[in-house]
């Protein structure tokens, strides 16, 4: 059996999906991925799958570009001719399930959160969005098309949408919980964001949060921290002006991109995403299983993690309730403590990445 992954970006790939990739490969699945250029560092983790670069831009509605990009992802299906294409994200979705039902191959297609044209209210998302759904019904609604959701939102909102496609409803793409656990941090009393550094993500709600915090609490010593980088590809990213800016303010404390998350997790008391809209977050499901509460939306995909006992929702956009509930947790340890062991144990249950690639895979297995 033939799987070829569809993903716009190798990192993405990498940080999401490999290891799914890796125990298709057990079950006996032959794999490719078609995606961007893999980074020199990240070339020796993918051996044994086979790569084909794709010209994905993801930003971009330059019709030209995107021209490319097909002809890539063709000739990426012409010569590894799979059995089953898994597309991640909305535009892997329509080229790779177009090109997918041009060979009368069966396509799995994730859906995770639906991204920056169904969040923005930038003119140029509200322009597309109309024309996206419709391409979402013209393309994907097929019944040799199977589509997977990571809330009960996106879940509800398919079902309509996409009546013909068959819909599943997986928890994300799990963590590894033996990877991300718990340790005691005995440092100054931390609050931590760990995203691409993306308006929608509520990176502007965490500064002026922590602006606020620091305002009525200027004895405290408190940290507010933001770790990843802006994304150029992306309209929403923010201006490494901003974040240089924030840092040298005080405000918060900025570091780049970094692979090693637990031990940023390691070094933090509470973990926050006060976003606008996700899939399942992943960093959020890796700060659980790090044994941290967290402090988030109560927006689709961030409000599905949240249960009374393991982290605090606040509402989209909300700087106050946001400051408050920084308030709580510094004030509170003890509680702190219990929604972080609430959390734990939630990733051992709900989120290991073990049954929810078994899940997956197990999908692939029903198409054939």
């Amino acid at each position: 059996m033939r799987l070829l992954y569809v993903v716009a970006k190798a990192e993405y790939f990498i940080s999401h999906r490999l290891a799914l990739a890796k125990d298709a490969q057990s079950k006996g699945f032959k794999v490719a991925v078609a995606t961007t250029q893999f980074p020199q560092k990240d070339t020796s983790r993918i051996q044994g799958i086979k790569s084909f670069l794709i010209r994905f831009k993801r930003g971009s509605v330059n019709i030209f570009l995107e021209f490319f990009t097909i002809y890539d992802l063709f000739i990426a299906f012409w010569k590894f001719r799979p059995n089953i294409v898994h597309n991640v994200a909305l535009k892997p979705a329509l080229y790779g399930t177009f090109i997918s039902r041009l060979f009368c191959v069966p396509s799995v297609n994730a859906l995770n959160g639906f991204g920056y044209i169904f969040t923005s209210s930038q003119n140029k998302a509200r322009i597309i969005r109309p024309f996206l759904r419709f391409a979402l019904k013209l393309i994907l609604n097929h019944k040799s098309v199977k589509v997977i959701v990571q809330n009960n939102q996106d879940y509800n909102d398919c079902r309509v949408l996409l009546p013909k496609s068959e819909i599943s409803l997986i928890l994300g793409s799990g963590v590894d919980i033996d990877a991300f656990y718990p340790v005691h941090y005995d440092g100054v009393f931390t609050f931590t964001l760990v995203a691409r550094m993306l308006w929608s993500k509520g990176i502007g709600e965490f500064v002026d949060a922590a602006r606020l915090f620091k305002q009525r609490n200027p004895s405290q010593d408190v940290r507010f921290w933001l770790v990843g980088s802006p994304d150029e590809q992306n309209p929403e990213s923010i201006a490494i002006e901003d974040l240089r800016g924030w840092r040298d303010e005080g405000v918060v404390e900025w570091q780049e991109h970094t692979e090693d998350i637990q031990n940023i997790y390691a070094q933090s008391h509470v973990a926050v995403l006060p976003s606008y809209r996700e899939g399942m977050p992943k960093s959020l499901l890796e700060a659980m299983a790090c044994g941290l509460p967290i402090v988030t939306s109560d927006a689709r995909g961030c409000a599905d993690i949240v249960r009374e006992g393991n982290g605090i929702k606040v509402p989209v956009k909300n700087v106050k309730a946001l400051t408050e509930a920084f308030e709580k947790c510094f004030s509170d340890m003890d509680a702190c403590k219990i929604m972080g062991k609430e959390g734990r144990a939630d990733a051992q249950k709900l989120y290991c990445i073990n049954a929810i690639n078994g899940q997956v895979i197990k999908l692939y297995e029903t198409i054939h």
